[in-house]
């Protein structure tokens, strides 16, 4: 079950970080399920292949996320999944937003295309194996800056194409509902940080002596086609040095 790891040595990404995405791609895909107990920490190295400084380093990163506890001298086993905010669901449009804030804004079409997309977008869209998706990467910059890149996922069954004109004038959210007319039943948005690879620091402009940590922001949007839910899926990358997400209640 966990014989599939392979450390990309070349990748900036550090080694901890790596198998921490790895395990937390098991236990979000069901592989390792709530209440199993995981190897301990110097099997784990012989398994990986890695220090044990790694090992406790992503053991950690699991921990403080709320997806495994560990008790001393009973082991370490993998527990519910952690309590989301729903604050950020307040949120209808993030670019609607800062249009609103007389900011100005400029957005650039990177990519459209049909994709078979691997198992966790399936996953993530509740979607058959063979499914196609509509892809749509979308960078966003503010006073001429990058700010935060969009990858959104659409499935192909019902949308085929999104016109530039609207992609580039419209936020999703304008989109969806002026265009396609199409009401979202349900949102559901996870906010967490993350280390961005080589083409996400590329595309956001982060320079050497800024932070290597993006908010990553993960949107789900419900909605009715022909009587079934879709799921359409937003990946969002947002530069640190120029966002910060505030919550109220």
């Amino acid at each position: 079950m966990l014989s599939d790891f392979k450390l990309n040595k070349s990748n900036r990404i550090p080694y901890y970080y790596q198998l921490y995405n790895y395990l937390l791609e098991k236990i979000t895909n069901g592989n390792l399920k709530e209440g199993e107990r995981i190897p301990n920490e110097l099997d784990l190295c012989a398994k990986f292949n890695v220090s044990r400084t790694t090992i406790r380093e992503a053991l950690r990163e699991l921990e403080i996320n709320g997806y495994i506890v560990r008790g001393r001298g009973q082991g370490t086993f993998i527990t519910k999944k952690p309590v989301e905010s729903i604050a950020l669901q307040r949120v209808t449009s993030i670019v609607d937003e800062i249009k609103e804030k007389g900011i100005k804004t400029k957005t650039r079409i990177l990519a459209q295309n049909i994709i078979s997309p691997n198992e966790i977008i399936l996953n993530k869209m509740s979607l058959g194996k063979n499914a196609k998706v509509l892809v749509i990467e979308r960078l966003m910059l503010a006073d001429s800056s990058p700010l935060y890149l969009t990858k959104a996922y659409f499935p192909y069954d019902v949308f085929k194409k999104i016109d530039k004109k609207y992609l580039e004038n419209l936020s999703f959210t304008k989109i969806l509902s002026e265009y396609f007319k199409i009401i979202i039943t349900h949102r559901k948005r996870i906010l967490e940080p993350d280390i961005p690879d080589k083409e996400i620091i590329d595309i956001l402009e982060i320079k050497k002596n800024e932070k290597k940590v993006v908010s990553y922001l993960q949107t789900f949007w419900t909605f009715n086609h022909n009587g079934r839910d879709k799921i359409i899926y937003f990946e969002e990358y947002f530069k640190s040095s120029q966002s910060i997400f505030v919550f109220e209640s």
